[in-house]
């Protein structure tokens, strides 16, 4: 009973997940839909674990192909599927040599088991126990089961390694243009990818050291199956809750950008007054006040393109616009919490006063900006 329970659960998350997102349109949210595919990957690889931990040897002798192939797919795909998060805004052809390596060993795997049939299927139990067995001799009658098997996990683990690598990168890029380009970006803030690959990286190293061991561990101790499984099925089931509601949000920018191009007034022009016409934007105008201001809409207004803006802002104040803007948020928070009517105001609404896109954002900026919180300068600075 609790091996099926820890055999079946990652099965049901991943089909549901997968069925949510394959449903959803891939116009709209190309990085959503794709992650369809990943949940379906993630289902087949799992189904894989349940014929084998359930013992259905024969089964799985044809199915192991599938599982090979599928062990090497998840993390290529999770990599593309923050790629389609980050950095491109449609799935594109020149992506496919990332599956190689699981249409390799998935070929090689049911070539080996055509070759080993008549010895698999008169005693499957000792055809996978022998071949998952690490330094089998030349002269075992399942060496190459073994060299196959041993090969596919050191490359499962190299993936592992390249794709966090990869993935991180892609992450910190994204982080950096998201700072520049819009000053509340804590709702296309996507830190909760890098921790799901963090979780996804400690799934698979456990994974290996089962390889090491041997799966047949778990069969003989099915209570220790429980502890993979239920940390699979917790990880994925908050990846595909997070990710239901996260925007593409490189496809927004693309579509900004498009319509920046389009605009002849903003196309190539670079002001002169720059930092004048800046100064009177976030002095005078107050354009830090917008919620969800974004630089497309400040380069507008200067007459240039948000490229030449950004890197001006980079270059002359030394941080991102982000911070360009908060800073004048931050400055108009501080005079109404010491002010002699501070204490009329409730950091909500002083929040959205400034500018703020929400209570949270505004308590992290503050603290960020002045190591304090906001409602502890209002104690210190409120003039009586």
């Amino acid at each position: 009973m609790i091996q099926a329970i820890a055999v079946l659960t990652p099965i049901y998350v991943c089909g549901f997940w997968a069925l949510v997102f394959l449903n959803s349109s891939g116009k709209k949210n190309r990085a959503r839909h794709f992650l369809g595919f990943f949940m379906a990957t993630a289902f087949l690889l799992y189904l894989g674990h349940t014929l084998f931990f359930l013992e259905k040897y024969l089964l799985y002798i044809h199915y192991d192909p599938v599982y090979i192939a599928a062990n090497l797919l998840v993390y290529p795909m999770y990599y593309q599927y923050i790629r389609l998060l980050t950095a491109d805004t449609r799935w594109s052809l020149k992506y496919l040599y990332h599956y190689i390596p699981a249409i390799f060993f998935g070929t090689i795997s049911g070539i080996m088991h055509l070759v080993y049939h008549q010895i698999a299927h008169v005693n499957p139990e000792e055809y996978f126990r022998e071949g998952y067995r690490m330094g089998v001799n030349t002269e075992n009658t399942y060496f190459w089961v073994s060299v196959v098997y041993g090969i596919h996990r050191m490359v499962f683990a190299l993936q592992v390694v390249i794709y966090f690598i990869a993935g991180y990168v892609l992450i910190r890029r994204y982080r950096e243009r998201i700072l520049n380009y819009y000053s509340n970006h804590e709702s296309r803030s996507i830190y909760w990818v890098s921790n799901i690959f963090l979780t996804l990286v400690i799934t698979a190293i456990f994974s290996m050291v089962v390889n090491i061991l041997g799966k047949f561990i778990f069969i003989n101790h099915p209570g220790m199956l429980l502890i993979p499984s239920l940390l699979f099925s917790t990880m994925i089931f908050i990846l595909g809750f997070l990710a239901n509601g996260q925007n593409q949000v490189v496809r927004e920018i693309e579509i900004a950008d498009q319509i920046e191009k389009e605009d002849q007034v903003t196309r190539i022009h670079v002001p002169d007054d720059i930092e004048s016409r800046l100064t009177d934007l976030f002095t005078r105008e107050k354009l830090h006040l917008t919620p969800d201001l974004k630089i497309w809409d400040v380069s507008s207004r200067v007459g240039t393109n948000r490229t030449y803006l950004s890197n001006y802002i980079n270059k002359k104040y030394d941080v991102s616009f982000s911070m360009y803007v908060n800073r004048f948020r931050i400055d108009d928070a501080k005079k109404l919490l010491s002010g002699k009517e501070a204490g009329l105001y409730s950091l909500e609404v002083i929040a959205e006063r400034c500018g703020f896109g929400s209570y949270n954002n505004f308590i992290r900026v503050f603290r960020e900006f002045e190591n304090i919180t906001p409602g502890r300068y209002r104690d210190l600075h409120r003039q009586p």
